[in-house]
């Protein structure tokens, strides 16, 4: 007897075999830019209100060592899309694209996902449909545009972008789905709408809420005749904004009666900008908080590298659960969600690892260790494995730095000189990772 139609789908069920269209779960993957690791109320900031994204935690379960593969958007992006860690590319993605490695949009394609991208790219040039196996690309710039001008006063910039998302999702609501909304928030330049600065009139910076580096940039600010108070309001008005558009997002999945079969994630791409005056300047409106954590974007100190991570997935991530022990990185998200959706792939093709064990409560010891290197032959390559953390200054002036950053998340104690066999080991490991890379570098001006 041949059997067709839904009987097929109800056999393979009964069966055990492959996932089929309501066994796979949505995904939606938000990422905001720049945004601090202790921006969030649920991530400790003393004056945030994030309410949505505090419900997000409370359903699900945040991480404390969430890594991003790179310390500038572009190279952020390229490990949660690819899997790889973004020195491994000869041609820098925002310029030249992906060079043919498969990304994790174009394996979902291939299991019948409806896959969207709204917000910012950054991961190279073409944007049409079918790029990297996504059926819709939109950057919702007309909206952006439309804020500038004055429209919608009472709205965050990246309102557009979510309005996008979540009309893809409504179309595609039979699933399975898997959709980017990368947003621009809280990316310089932060200038909110007068209004939505004005529902913080009220706050008053008090430096003695944060710990020392944030202290640090508050004198910064001032000496340089910039008003904090001001500043953190403008910057916690766009956080506000950006969690007013995630419960949008979350509160139509409810309607649709798509939450319990969809995934939701948030983080950002970095830490929080530091206001570095290499850069232009201070920034006197980026009030970003990077928590205890060192350094901040553009820095491979914790500030730089480690940031929110928040997983809801009902019945299957725990709810009201805090993970402090795993070490995760941007690049295991492609190996995590291929076992998750039932998509098969080579694991020694990717640098990131399936943690899909962790997501669902283990806390699995990491295997493999973390490498950060920007693109450029000469520059710093870092090493966290385990506990440790060691900066190599390659081919830069510097001194080696190892830090034990369980126990000193603000590395603040360099212990290289007290532990010679620890740096012999991971110099050893950065050694053999360096020469796996290329000798030269393609790569035109990073605008971020």
């Amino acid at each position: 007897m041949r059997f067709t139609g839904p009987w097929v789908a109800l056999l393979m069920f009964a069966w055990g075999g492959p996932l089929v269209a309501a066994d796979k779960p949505n995904v939606v993957f938000i990422l905001a830019d720049d945004l601090g690791y202790g921006d969030l109320k649920c991530y400790g900031h003393p004056y945030a209100r994030t309410p949505h994204l505090d419900r997000l935690a409370e359903q699900g379960t945040r991480f404390a060592q969430f890594y991003s593969t790179g310390v500038t958007c572009c190279p952020a992006r390229t490990g949660l899309m690819t899997g790889k860690f973004p020195a491994t590319f000869q041609k820098y993605p925002a310029d030249f694209g992906f060079a043919g490695r498969v990304t994790v949009t174009e394996l979902l394609k291939k299991a019948d996902y409806r896959t969207g991208h709204f917000g910012k790219w950054h991961i190279g040039t073409e944007t049409k449909a079918g790029t990297y196996g996504i059926d819709r690309i939109d950057g919702a710039e007309d909206g952006i545009r439309a804020i500038k001008r004055g429209n919608d006063a009472d709205r965050g910039r990246d309102f557009p972008i979510f309005d996008e998302a979540i009309k893809f999702i409504e179309a595609n609501k039979i699933g399975p789905f898997y959709v980017n909304v990368w947003g621009h928030i809280t990316h310089n330049p932060v200038n909110p709408a007068q209004a939505l600065a004005d529902k913080w009139k009220d706050l008053k910076v008090n430096p003695t809420d944060f710990p020392p580096q944030m202290r640090e940039k508050f004198s910064a600010v001032t000496a340089a005749k910039g008003d904090i108070s001001d500043g953190m309001r403008r910057y916690l008005a766009e956080v506000e904004a950006l969690d007013a558009d995630v419960g949008r997002l979350l509160k139509k999945l409810d309607e649709l009666g798509l939450s319990k079969n969809t995934i939701v994630v948030f983080s950002s791409d970095q830490g929080a900008d530091m206001t570095k005056a290499d850069l232009g300047g201070l920034r006197f409106n980026q009030m970003g908080f990077n928590g205890e954590h060192r350094g901040g974007k553009h820095t491979h100190y914790e500030g730089g590298l480690n940031v929110p991570f928040i997983v809801r997935w009902p019945g299957t991530v725990a709810a009201g659960a805090v993970n402090e022990k795993s070490i995760l990185s941007g690049a295991d998200w492609l190996p995590t969600l291929c076992t998750i959706a039932g998509v098969k792939i080579a694991a020694a093709d990717f640098d990131g690892t399936d943690r899909s064990d962790v997501l669902k409560g283990k806390d699995g010891e990491r295997t493999k260790p973390l490498f950060w290197k920007t693109n450029n032959v000469r520059s710093e390559v870092v090493v966290r494995d385990g506990n440790w953390k060691l900066f190599d200054p390659n081919k830069k002036k510097g001194e080696f730095e190892l830090y034990d950053v369980r126990s000193d998340p603000a590395e603040a104690r360099n212990l290289a000189a007290k532990e010679p066999e620890v740096v012999d080991r991971l110099k050893v490991q950065i050694a053999k990772w360096n020469a796996t890379l290329p000798k030269e570098y393609s790569k035109t001006a990073d605008k971020d």
